[in-house]
């Protein structure tokens, strides 16, 4: 599994080693990172009539594969634009919205779940498509109970740190692959979702362990040290206990 760590031109200058890149649109006023395996992410939808000048694009400067934005493209659209990417050598990735059956790309699923466990979601993708890389999402999120549409809302890190301070009962779940715990407050009973490095190595490891090819981690949500602890992991081919 190769890890790309996703963000701009300037801040991709010190990209630490065993990790890929992402760059994050046109990225013309920075050199990129020698040496290593390079996707492009040019913030553009799966149109066909753009496809051949995008390829020509990665080719000229050494991306192996091209990140599609999502929307709603008809699905001969999609079928048409990865065909193009693909005879001139470039692998394009699709977000789920917008990857059809047949169109040769890979899909690009995000880590988040609202229902079952991660290692279900991640088996049923990979039964869409064998080709599957994982967008890492780092989740922050507080839940009301009962929570039947899956949905919270998203906390800072702030007041994160702040329930951990007050000595949160924190526990690892690993159908969810993330940490947890209750909170009690003048609002009712809710709960708090999150990941930290420890969580990001499990989720890269059981992905790796399934089969998955890539993973993406947004700079800004994680840290070069995180991916660089992700990366040794898969190395090492193995991932710390967590316990809770």
């Amino acid at each position: 599994m190769v890890l790309h760590l996703t963000g701009t031109a300037e801040e991709l200058i010190e990209l630490p080693p065993g990790l890929g890149f992402a760059l994050v649109g046109p990225g013309t006023g920075a050199p990129l990172p020698s040496g290593r395996e390079g996707v492009w992410l040019p913030g553009e939808g799966p149109e066909a009539g753009r496809a051949a000048a995008l390829a020509s694009e990665c080719r000229r400067r050494g991306f192996s594969a091209l990140v599609s934005e999502g929307g709603s493209p008809s699905a001969l659209e999609v079928l048409r634009f990865c065909d193009a990417l693909l005879r001139r050598g470039i692998a394009p990735i699709l977000p789920e919205e917008s990857w059809v059956p047949g169109c040769g790309g890979t899909l690009l699923l995000s880590s988040a779940v609202s229902g079952g466990t991660l290692e279900e979601r991640l088996c049923r993708a990979l039964g869409r498509c064998p080709d599957l890389a994982l967008d890492l999402e780092k989740l922050c999120h507080r839940f009301p109970l009962p929570c039947p549409d899956g949905q919270g809302e998203p906390i800072s890190r702030a007041e994160l740190e702040g329930y951990l301070r007050r000595g949160a009962a924190v526990q690892f779940s690993r159908e969810l692959m993330c940490k947890a715990f209750p909170l009690e407050d003048g609002e009712g009973s809710r709960f708090v979702l999150f990941d930290d490095r420890e969580t990001l190595v499990e989720k890269v490891c059981l992905a790796a362990s399934l089969g998955v090819g890539r993973g993406f981690l947004l700079l800004g949500e994680w840290s070069a040290e995180d991916a660089s602890a992700a990366a040794e992991a898969l190395r090492q081919g193995k991932s710390p206990a967590i316990t809770g």
